[in-house]
């Protein structure tokens, strides 16, 4: 992408609205170097250009920036970050009516939700990147729009249409003349004409092994044009799927050799890139016998899968790594690894029900508080001294009835306060966060009821550090705690749940006790999406279930419910 003259910039509603190849030197370099595969650097130069935008209010910069930053974090499996980036990215470029950034944007995001394992929603975010692709007229957002849509219907399994799409793709950016471009788009058409082939492995008696044959061809030319634009990340991702395709022709000695380059490409990997070298060794390392160095492998590969949330190749690896184990005879690692991606979504609607019960709850005391101020206000009326006295006794016994004592946050009743408050002011823009500690149950019954108490001090810390001074905590009872936070969008306050579902995760709990971790489930919702504060409570009780039964250690907000799961490394976010 080339710099264009400022002048030809357009307005709109006082927003500039670029050219779609004007970056500015500093993203044009980041750019650059997550073309030849130096992505970290890239996303340290992007992140710093980010943060300048928002401190100086440039919302320009800002979105180009976090498009930037949602596609490095792709490139590093990071794909919760780089769905927060992108989305806030994607509505202003809508809102601006930015088309060729508003599809790569979207396009982005469909990417990322395939990777996580929302293939309905990304098919129609990738519909959508299309569609604006086509209106914006930009050759290249097109080609890499067409290619988003073969990626999603190659991974729902829909490789007819998965074909038609990557090579349109491949076609144009022939056409264009990108270089990186079509060394990524290639190794994906490469990929799914090795799809074609195991189909029909699977499913008839003749096989045309010309699919498999072409497969091979695209990747090598996939792999010379990285080579040429030293695009190290791809080359790696391209050994990989080379490695597979001989493996597939078996040939276990090229597939080796293949391999054995993996660690001579330069420039830095990132999680994705070893996902996929992880998971075609441990190919190579069982079809060559060699079991236990397989599960080593395959063992490594899902942790690393399941911290990054990577479907893509959390899910092969499992099964394969539970048909290995199997083979050995170690029945029960195997069963465990092969249940381990059947999560159960169950008690929706039951939970749904005591999430209003509960808010009722909170209405009616509510409502009996504002009666006895009420009535003690009458009964004080003309009595100046007295009344000072008994304001001044109230407000300590206020206090002290609003805090918990165990966590010294606020407690329910502090939270029907600031509810009742929100009410009354006709407040129109925050978000509300139930936070509950997973498994709470587990850890006072296996350790102590008193190191429980421990716990939810030390939770009661870690959500103080990992939120702003301007956000308001309370103890919501037991496990349970309330986040409110005023103004911002919810882009800004999901970062905030991720931060605390990092804090909590990593916390120093073994200081506490031996073998103990702790994690909180978090749901988010709005004010924008209710019409009073207990209605907000309701949605935002209903996405914690939703993240407790998606498998805890995460977040869930969006009207479109978005799952966000804590992981250990993860780029910085402001």
């Amino acid at each position: 992408m080339n710099e264009v003259p400022e002048a030809i910039n357009r307005d709109r509603g006082g927003i500039r609205i670029l050219p779609f190849t004007t970056m500015g030197p500093a993203l044009q370099r980041a750019w650059d170097l997550s073309c030849q595969g130096q992505i970290e650097p890239a996303t340290a130069l992007a992140q710093r250009v980010h943060d300048e935008a928002v401190a100086r209010n440039d919302e320009v910069q800002r979105a180009l920036a976090a498009c930037h930053l949602g596609w490095y974090c792709f490139m590093q499996a990071y794909y919760e970050e780089g769905i927060l980036h992108v989305l806030s990215a994607r509505d202003f470029y809508e809102a601006i009516g930015d088309r060729p950034r508003e599809a790569w944007a979207r396009g982005t995001h469909a990417w990322l939700l395939i990777e996580i394992g929302a293939p309905n929603e990304a098919l129609d975010e990738a519909m959508l990147a299309l569609e604006r692709a086509e209106q914006s007229g930009e050759d290249r957002v097109l080609c890499f729009a067409l290619n988003v849509v073969g990626v999603v219907y190659w991974m729902l399994g829909q490789l007819d249409r998965a074909l038609q799409f990557a090579e349109n793709a491949v076609g144009m950016a022939r056409r264009i003349g990108d270089l990186v471009d079509l060394g990524r788009w290639l190794i994906n058409l490469a990929d799914i004409e090795a799809a074609f082939w195991k189909q029909q492995r699977e499913t008839l008696a003749q096989i045309d092994d010309a699919r498999l044959d072409r497969a091979i061809v695209l990747a090598h030319e996939a792999l010379t044009l990285t080579g040429r634009t030293r695009d190290s990340w791809t080359g790696r991702i391209v050994l990989c799927s080379l490695a597979d395709f001989h493996l597939l022709r078996g040939d276990r000695e090229e597939a080796a050799r293949l391999l054995a380059d993996w660690d001579s490409q330069q420039g830095g990997m990132g999680p994705r890139s070893r996902l996929y070298y992880l998971l075609a060794l441990g190919r190579l390392q069982c079809a060559n016998g060699e079991r236990l160095a397989a599960v080593r492998t395959l063992s490594e590969c899902a942790i690393l899968a399941e911290e990054s949330r990577d479907l893509e190749i959390g899910v092969p690896c499992c099964q394969l790594l539970s048909d290995t184990l199997a083979e050995l005879g170690d029945f029960e690692p195997a069963l465990r690894w092969h249940r381990d991606f059947h999560a159960r979504y169950t008690r929706r609607n039951t939970e749904s029900s005591l999430a209003r019960s509960r808010v009722a709850a909170i209405q009616y005391e509510t409502r009996q508080l504002q009666a006895r101020v009420e009535a003690e206000r009458t009964r004080a009326d003309g009595l100046e001294e007295m009344n000072r006295a008994l304001a001044q006794e109230a407000a300590v016994l206020m206090s002290a009835s609003m805090e918990d004592v165990l966590t010294g946050l606020p407690n329910r009743r502090g939270l029907e306060r600031a509810l009742l408050a929100i009410s009354m002011d006709g407040s129109e823009n925050y978000s509300l966060a139930m936070i509950d500690i997973d498994h709470f149950k587990q850890i006072n019954d296996r350790f102590s009821h008193a190191l429980g108490d421990g716990v939810l001090r030390e939770v009661a810390r870690a959500l103080r550090v990992a939120t702003s001074s301007e956000d308001r905590l309370f103890r919501y009872g037991g496990e349970e705690f309330v986040l409110l936070i005023d103004g911002g969008d919810e882009v800004q306050a999901a970062k905030t749940c991720l931060r605390i579902c990092r804090a909590v995760r990593n916390w120093g709990w073994a200081s506490t006790q031996a073998g103990l971790g702790v994690t909180v489930s978090i749901g988010l919702a709005r004010s924008q999406e209710a019409t009073t504060p207990a209605e907000v409570m309701t949605i935002a009780d209903s996405r914690l279930y939703e993240a407790k039964n998606s498998g805890r250690d995460g977040m869930v907000f969006g009207r479109k419910p978005h799952m966000l799961r804590s992981l250990t490394v993860s780029p910085c976010l402001h």
